[in-house]
């Protein structure tokens, strides 16, 4: 790695990790339970392949100071887990919508949190696209996506309660457009 290459890393690593730690504060407070991240792993992004555990997701594109991918991801148990903390099933006329709608709101206010806290840190503006709910096979339509949009690295976190009942994936991939550092181009989501 190069000089730049070692600095480019350390200021992804120290944005990214304030936005997972800004997103297990979100997901405490809104399953009232502890939420922790794990420390960052950096992936080139043509290593990253799917899971196929990691089955749900909410996927977006981030415009701004620092723009790319952003996706949280669970696996069925964690999805369903949340889904009971967030959901009074006895006042739910449809559960299916209602189980996607807390889903997909879920996500907005996460990845919010997440990316305001980057802004804010960078002392500029983050804007998120529309999420792209995705309740089948998340982890591979992601990582077509990632595959698609030409990125050369990507930054994941797993965020977790003590108990291991809610497992998350909080990924970044940032924009090509500067190596994978601080931009303004990101790549589409196609949903």
């Amino acid at each position: 790695m190069t000089e730049t290459s070692d600095q480019e890393r350390e200021r992804l690593y120290e944005l990214t990790s304030i936005g997972a730690s800004h997103a297990s504060m979100a997901f405490t407070m809104l399953l009232n339970r502890a939420i922790a991240p794990s420390a960052p792993a950096f992936r080139e992004a043509g290593e990253y392949s799917a899971d196929d555990s990691w089955t749900t997701g909410v996927i977006f594109r981030a415009d701004g100071e620092l723009s790319g991918l952003v996706a949280i991801l669970l696996p069925i148990a964690a999805r369903d887990v949340v889904a009971e903390r967030l959901i009074r099933w006895e006042e739910v006329g449809d559960p299916h919508q209602t189980f996607d709608s807390a889903l997909g709101e879920l996500g907005n206010i996460v990845a919010s949190h997440t990316m305001s806290a980057i802004a804010d840190r960078l002392g500029g503006r983050i804007l998120l696209s529309v999420p792209l709910l995705v309740m089948e096979e998340a982890d591979s339509a992601f990582a077509s996506m990632v595959a698609e949009s030409g990125a050369n690295r990507c930054v994941e976190f797993e965020l977790t309660d003590s108990a291991r009942e809610i497992q998350v994936r909080l990924i970044f991939v940032p924009s090509p457009k500067t190596g994978g550092d601080v931009g303004e181009d990101s790549p589409p989501i196609d949903g």
